[in-house]
């Protein structure tokens, strides 16, 4: 189970690019905490959130879906 107090990346990357791409990510955003990112990519505007994904400290990586269930969930 994932952490939600741990430092995290998100970063923006179209879903065409495979994580595993020879492509070096693109610059990315640190947060403290895994809340702290999803908040960040669900609010920014314009916020390009479909292309949004979050990278934990263990290597876990979050696509948009996950975001954004991780969004409903927190406003729920």
């Amino acid at each position: 189970m994932m952490n939600q107090q741990t430092p995290v990346r998100l970063q923006y990357w179209p879903a065409s690019h495979s994580v595993d791409a020879p492509d070096q990510w693109p610059d990315s955003y640190e947060f403290d905490s895994v809340d702290d990112a999803v908040a960040f990519a669900m609010t920014q505007s314009p916020s390009h959130r479909e292309v949004a994904w979050l990278r934990t400290g263990d290597g876990e990586v979050i696509k948009y879906p996950g975001i954004l269930a991780l969004w409903q969930l927190r406003r729920a």
